[in-house]
């Protein structure tokens, strides 16, 4: 198989020729020494050289619409998002806490952006042999607390009124924004990355009742867009949400990033079987045998997860966070090959 053959079969719950990997690395130190290790010159050339597959929903093959619009630096020089946000020391709703606030804030729109790269990058990421991905979403708690920090957002869940006017505003401009840049790459664009980091590591920040009634059917609108449009939606929340599993897979989640063992409810015995023929998993290989394990270590717990998801299809194989500074390149080659041989 080639990489998009490989990923998209991962991607439908089948079994590949060997699961795809997917990483990403927010540090690059240690990738640089991966790099010369396999003799390629950038992360995509991990794939012509070693035929690493590399699959990911943030840099090398994901479209975002362009906001038009030069953004300020603040006081601080902080340069904040299109939200107003530069998290996390400011926040663009800070100051909403009124509805009449929220009414009279001015919201992005959907032709603050241009969508019109969208076909044509979306062919050029093709042409590489990847999966065109695009995003993200945010519509949960974890972009409540980016928008009101915190203190405010915990405190906005016991206004109803409130929450209604907020979230109307936030869906509105994003399912629009959202239908403008799958529109505009014709059908192209095969995943949707999503975010909501709504629990630690052994609870949630609100409860399972507070989440299904505010954020849930927001979700459940966006998600049904990019079914609409043929995409399929790429989950990623890394705490503690056991008790939102079932809920995510009723509203169309169909990849869950990262699963990471050590976190309560995540359990892998209990999660191969649970999600069998109804949830791909991205992800899996422990942050902190990566960062604190020999080489051999990394071997053996690689090689657990893939000889637990594996067989069952539905796997892209990667770290339960992105490579960090603190993972060496020994561990992260370890890796690596350990995936590359799987199978073989």
């Amino acid at each position: 198989m080639n990489r998009r053959e490989r990923i998209l079969t991962a991607l439908n719950l089948e079994v590949p020729d060997r699961p795809p990997i997917s990483f990403d690395a927010r540090v690059d130190s240690q990738i640089d020494k991966v790099l010369r290790h396999y003799g390629a010159q950038d992360k995509n050339g991990l794939y012509v050289q070693a035929g690493i597959d590399g699959f990911s929903v943030w840099e090398w093959n994901a479209i975002m619409p362009r906001y038009r619009w030069e953004l300020p630096v603040l006081e601080d020089g902080h340069r904040p998002d299109f939200w107003g946000n530069s998290y996390p020391t400011h926040f663009g709703l800070e100051s909403c806490d009124t509805i009449q606030a929220l009414k009279a804030h001015r919201w992005p729109r959907p032709e603050d952006f241009d969508y019109s790269h969208a076909y044509g990058q979306a062919l050029a990421i093709k042409a590489q042999d990847q999966v065109v991905s695009a995003g993200h979403l945010g519509l949960g708690y974890q972009m409540h607390n980016m928008l009101r920090g915190n203190i405010k957002a915990l405190y906005d869940v016991t206004d109803p009124a409130y929450m209604s006017v907020y979230l109307d505003h936030l869906l509105d401009f994003t399912l629009a924004w959202l239908d403008h840049l799958l529109t505009a790459a014709r059908g192209e664009i095969e995943v949707v990355r999503a975010d909501d980091d709504i629990g630690t590591m052994n609870r949630l920040m609100v409860s399972p009742e507070t989440w299904r009634r505010y954020y849930k059917p927001c979700w459940k609108a966006a998600f049904d867009l990019v079914h609409r449009h043929g995409a399929k939606v790429w989950f990623h929340s890394c705490g503690y949400i056991y008790p939102l599993l079932d809920d995510l897979v009723e509203i169309g989640v169909d990849v869950w990033n990262p699963f990471p063992s050590y976190v309560l409810g995540n359990d892998h015995e209990r999660l191969k079987e649970w999600r069998r023929g109804r949830l791909a998993l991205d992800g899996g290989v422990s942050h902190h045998v990566l960062v604190q394990g020999t080489p051999q270590e990394v071997i053996d717990e690689t090689r657990q997860v893939l000889d637990r998801f594996a067989p069952d299809g539905g796997l892209l194989i990667g770290p339960s966070q992105v490579f960090t500074a603190d993972v060496s390149a020994e561990n992260i080659i370890a890796f690596f090959e350990t995936c590359l041989s799987y199978g073989g």
